[in-house]
């Protein structure tokens, strides 16, 4: 079981997402959709020294994941790190969040970047935000991959997450939910297509596919209108080959545990 790295889901869906890792020195962050004052509160409230930030990673440009970004890095003097393809695809979004050119850092999708002692990979996801991607972050004896706002998984996907011992993977509608929900039909297809989200069907014929069978896996970006934490628990509660499975609802904030609130 992993002893190294201390995770934690600061918040996930639609109010807005941001993950933390941290090896006891050093921690980064993976998007930071609050306000900073929402976000200091909830990070301290882990006992981590604020100071220990290094880095935030984004996945992609949408606000739920991006909003907090430039305050935050401000405030941290911290680098901020995002796909050069996400820029050249979003130029206008991109000029609109008006982030520190100085601590602004491109990447090539792929390639690997060390912040201490994380080393940190990315891979495209398919979602209707240019550049986005997902991540794979080696940490000493743990390897961690995190998997959100994609329409479908890929072989690659697939290839980090069997040699990974925590994974983040969105489960993020099931389907009859959002067939006869609230959504507009065209907003449904947006959901449900290439580009859209994962499902919880596709989540669980993911970690099947994937054989993944590490410690944790937190089951992430839920909504709230479309999804039930009880329906998604119910799916995977034969499934044996996982230490800690985590669901973690809208608003959640969670630790290593599994403990937080709503």
């Amino acid at each position: 079981m992993s002893n190294n790295i201390f995770h934690a889901v600061l918040g996930s869906g639609s109010c807005g997402n941001s993950y933390v890792l941290y090896d006891g020195a050093s921690s980064i962050i993976v998007d930071q959709g609050f306000s900073f004052v929402k976000f200091k509160k909830k990070f301290l409230a882990l006992g981590i020294p604020i100071e220990s930030i290094k880095a935030i990673f984004l996945t992609h440009f949408h606000p739920d994941h991006s909003n907090g970004i430039r305050v935050s890095s401000n405030k941290l003097n911290v680098p901020i790190y995002i796909s050069k393809e996400a820029i050249e695809k979003e130029p206008v979004v991109f000029k609109r969040l008006n982030l520190p050119l100085d601590r602004l850092n491109e990447f090539e999708i792929g390639s690997c970047i060390k912040i201490h002692d994380f080393k940190i990979n990315s891979f495209k996801s398919l979602h209707d935000s240019g550049g986005s991607v997902g991540y794979y972050i080696e940490n000493k004896e743990d390897k961690i991959t995190l998997i959100s706002d994609t329409g479908e998984t890929t072989k690659e996907m697939e290839d980090y997450a069997k040699k990974s011992n925590i994974l983040f993977l969105e489960s993020n509608y099931d389907e009859n939910m959002l067939l006869n929900g609230p959504y507009p039909y065209k907003l449904k297809k947006r959901v449900s297509g290439k580009w859209g989200h994962l499902s919880n069907k596709q989540a669980l014929s993911f970690l099947n596919d994937s054989s993944f069978c590490g410690d944790y896996l937190y089951l992430i970006h839920l909504s709230d209108k479309n999804n039930d934490v009880e329906l998604v628990k119910k799916l995977h509660t034969n499934n044996k080959n996982i230490s800690n499975i985590i669901t973690c609802p809208r608003g959640s904030f969670i630790n290593i545990l599994g403990e937080g609130e709503a």
